[in-house]
């Protein structure tokens, strides 16, 4: 009988860590090297001409004019919205219209597309950067 007691309660153990350990939140982020050259930075001027804040990143848009004249559109990611709170930002911190210069990462893949490590008004007052990205 002592047996199947204890039988039975290592049961129940192994069936409540499964079913606690089965609830916890399984969090995975993918490195920027794999979609960003980061030994690259370049600096982009451009209109803000959308903004998403969701997660995992928030990501926004710009019109940004070449040398020639030409517009191109360019979708630049950000941190996430947590992270950005928690250094003070909010989401109405860059309106549509607003003038911005990024220093980023170009995408791998050869889009107009970047990861940003610092931003700035046109005016050079500073409005987010990543730690240690300067």
């Amino acid at each position: 009988m002592k047996s199947n007691v204890l039988k039975y309660l290592v049961q129940c153990t192994l069936l409540s860590f499964v079913c606690l350990t089965g609830t916890l939140s399984v969090q995975a982020h993918h490195s920027i090297v794999g979609e960003f050259d980061t030994s690259v930075v370049f600096e982009i001027r451009g209109t803000i001409t959308e903004l998403e804040w969701f997660n995992p990143h928030i990501w926004f848009y710009m019109d940004v004019e070449s040398e020639d004249g030409s517009i191109a559109n360019w979708q630049c990611e950000m941190g996430s919205p947590n992270q950005l709170i928690r250094f003070g930002w909010a989401k109405e911190d860059l309106p549509i219209g607003t003038v911005i210069k990024a220093r980023a990462n170009p995408a791998r893949d050869g889009t107009n597309t970047c990861s940003t490590r610092a931003i700035t008004l046109d005016d050079g007052t500073p409005v987010f950067s990543r730690t240690g990205n300067q």
